[in-house]
């Protein structure tokens, strides 16, 4: 196993290692280098859906069925990403996964079925650098500070279909997901880092701000998190994995491709 650390803040590639037939030695030491670079990635990897959900066991209990994207017909635990003809990805935001429900996800891991020969890059920024990057006066205020984060990111979306009634289904789910508050700033629960915890697609609105004074402050930091020197981005081909910290990380999804047919299985993890 070779780790190849791919920028300054996060992310590394790791070489010499078959992820569907891995040793309890082998899967320590990708667990501590998940722990040290956030998100790993492998290239050239066969995996089955079962050996994919063999993987993410590795690394916990899995979530359920997602209530929004699809997923194979076999085993709901194996949501697809999936572009084709005729129908595009929507817009893309910077966002941490599922920040919307209780307990976020402890990690997810990604596989590549195919992409197109170019475009389609996932980038990821490291929040706790970006926490760490701010004035003391910044990060003791926002150490005590809250914000909202909900499912408003869905509505209108291609996920947002509706029933005879007339019905949406995000206003559906939002019964069984109301919005919820949590902490700005967060402690990882394995490295004790201070994390920033907000993204752009699910963090609503700060506790305790007006309207216009929590836009300001999302989007002043929001634009920090969008800084380079925090990121690592990764270019897609078949058989490539990525598994990553939710805990500490948010990402995007370049939409540059168009409708080339593109498809990605993932597998999560709960927190």
């Amino acid at each position: 196993m070779i780790v190849h650390p791919l920028a300054d803040v996060l992310g590394a590639q790791v070489d010499g290692i078959d992820l569907s037939a891995l040793t309890s030695q082998t899967v320590g030491d990708i667990y501590q280098a998940f722990l040290t670079h956030k998100v790993l990635f492998f290239r050239d990897q066969c995996l089955s859906p079962e050996q994919h959900l063999a993987l993410g066991r590795m690394f916990g209990e899995l979530e359920p069925a997602h209530p929004f994207f699809p997923h194979l017909a076999e085993n709901d635990q194996v949501v697809i990403i999936e572009t084709a003809r005729g129908n595009p990805p929507g817009e893309s935001f910077w966002h941490t996964d599922m920040t919307w429900q209780e307990t976020p996800p402890k990690c997810s891991i990604l596989h590549a079925q195919y992409v197109p020969k170019e475009g389609g890059d996932t980038i990821w920024s490291n929040m706790a650098a970006v926490f760490a990057s701010l004035s003391k006066e910044d990060r003791n205020m926002l150490d005590s500070m809250d914000a909202i984060h909900g499912l408003h990111a869905f509505e209108g979306s291609r996920y947002d279909e509706q029933d005879d009634s007339g019905k949406s289904r995000v206003a559906q789910k939002s019964q069984a997901y109301p919005p919820i508050v949590r902490p700005m700033v967060t402690r990882h629960p394995e490295t004790n880092e201070a994390v920033l915890f907000i993204n752009e697609q699910f963090t609503r609105s700060v506790v305790g701000l007006d309207d216009k004074e929590s836009r300001a402050l999302l989007d002043r930091l929001f634009a920090i998190a969008r800084q380079a020197q925090f990121h690592v981005r990764f270019q897609w081909q078949a058989g490539s994995v990525a598994i990553w910290d939710n805990r500490v990380t948010q990402h995007f999804a370049v939409t540059d491709y168009g409708d080339q047919p593109r498809k990605l299985h993932r597998v999560t993890v709960r927190g």
